[in-house]
């Protein structure tokens, strides 16, 4: 790896998308986390440098609420990140060479956002690709740390009300998912999210997501090369 400060300002540049949507995203889940449990700011931070996830961020305050068991906020964490393994296939190639600890930092900080930058790869020309993707995921998890904890901040000096706040999370999803809707190759994934989703609450209402999962990873894999076919048409 070689930290340049040209290489360094192109993944900040690249990164701030990101920026904007982790602060808020963030700052919604750190009042969350205040306004109903009463965790401080040290607990926004232990919590999003340790679990880099939207979804995540959000379902823990029902989990601490209703006193869930570890077991079941293990099996929520497998269900709602278990996504990011897939992610994870297309840069095996490009994260050769990484040191052990620098490669468990770029797995547990890949997020849907960082991936997106990463595969994309505008690294300036001549500068190493290694170094730009670590910094890019680097940069995406101090933004939803300071978003986290300026939310607790927040929190807990100004009186908010809460109600409906948990929705954040759900529209941002939904606004993503219209958007790549308006790409014609992007529909027949989106199907098959939402055809796996219905049967995996028939199969499971309890918790969904396992099934779910499992049926979409299975129908993708088995519609792979039809896909791929789509893409280079």
């Amino acid at each position: 790896m070689r930290f340049t400060r040209k290489c360094l300002w192109a993944s900040f540049q690249a990164s701030l998308p990101v920026l904007l949507g982790y602060l808020a995203m963030g700052f919604a889940a750190g009042v969350l986390l205040t306004s109903r449990t009463g965790l401080g700011c040290l607990w926004g931070f232990l919590t999003s440098a340790t679990s880099i996830s939207g979804a995540l961020q959000f379902i823990l305050v029902d989990l601490f609420c209703n006193q869930t068991p570890l077991f079941t906020v293990a099996l929520v964490t497998l269900s709602l990140n278990l996504r990011y393994a897939v992610y994870g296939l297309p840069l095996l190639e490009r994260w050769k060479g990484l040191p052990l600890p620098l490669k468990l930092y770029m797995i547990l900080t890949l997020t849907d956002e960082t991936f997106a930058l990463e595969v994309a790869n505008q690294v300036p020309e001549g500068e190493d690709s290694l170094t730009y993707c670590f910094q890019i995921a680097a940069l995406d998890h101090l933004y939803w740390i300071m978003g986290v904890v300026s939310g607790c901040a927040a929190g807990a000096v100004l009186p908010f009300n809460s109600k409906g706040i948990d929705f954040a999370m759900t529209a941002l999803f939904i606004v993503i998912l219209q958007d790549q809707m308006k790409v014609r190759l992007n529909r027949l994934p989106a199907l098959l999210g939402g055809v796996s989703g219905l049967i995996g609450l028939a199969l499971y209402p309890q918790n969904m997501l396992i099934p779910a999962i499992a049926i979409l990873l299975t129908a993708l894999f088995a519609l792979r090369h039809s896909l791929e076919e789509a893409t280079h048409e």
